[in-house]
């Protein structure tokens, strides 16, 4: 069976470019005052890498070949750490209330199904740590 290749990048594009239109809008860069003040601060984060990243897939990325292309990829890249590092430290964060269980909940249904796909998934996943994280604080921090 002859089966076209996968990428994550190949993944993760298509499944957000998909759903560009879901994207909340940012929050502002000052945390709003109450127990999930320091997640909701990361989520704007997120979600700014995110609408980033949606931004550049939108457009055509240069070729390979092109001079501007190295500088258009290490910013793609910067940003999929960005993203990366920001759903890592939400997961670090107990949500207290139920926005920041919400919070967390999108984040999970934007990124987990896709980052399913390969099997290199494991407990030290970004988005399996925010799995875990959400499950214990809706748990009550049991476990």
């Amino acid at each position: 069976m002859n089966r076209p290749s996968v990428s994550r990048r190949g993944v993760l594009g298509a499944s957000l470019a998909a759903t560009a239109a879901a994207v909340p809008a940012v929050a502002s860069s000052c945390p709003a005052p109450g127990p999930d003040a320091l997640l909701l601060d990361v989520l704007a984060r997120y979600w700014q890498a995110e609408r980033a990243i949606l931004a550049m897939e939108a457009v055509p990325e240069p070729s390979f070949t092109a001079p501007e292309y190295p500088a258009w990829e290490s910013r793609f890249e910067a940003l999929i750490v960005d993203r990366g590092r920001a759903i890592a430290q939400m997961a670090d964060i107990r949500a207290m209330t139920a926005e920041g269980w919400q919070a967390k909940a999108r984040i999970l249904e934007r990124c987990l199904p896709p980052r399913l796909h390969f099997p290199d998934a494991g407990l030290d996943d970004p988005e399996i740590r925010l799995a875990l994280s959400l499950a214990r604080d809706v748990a009550g921090g049991a476990a």
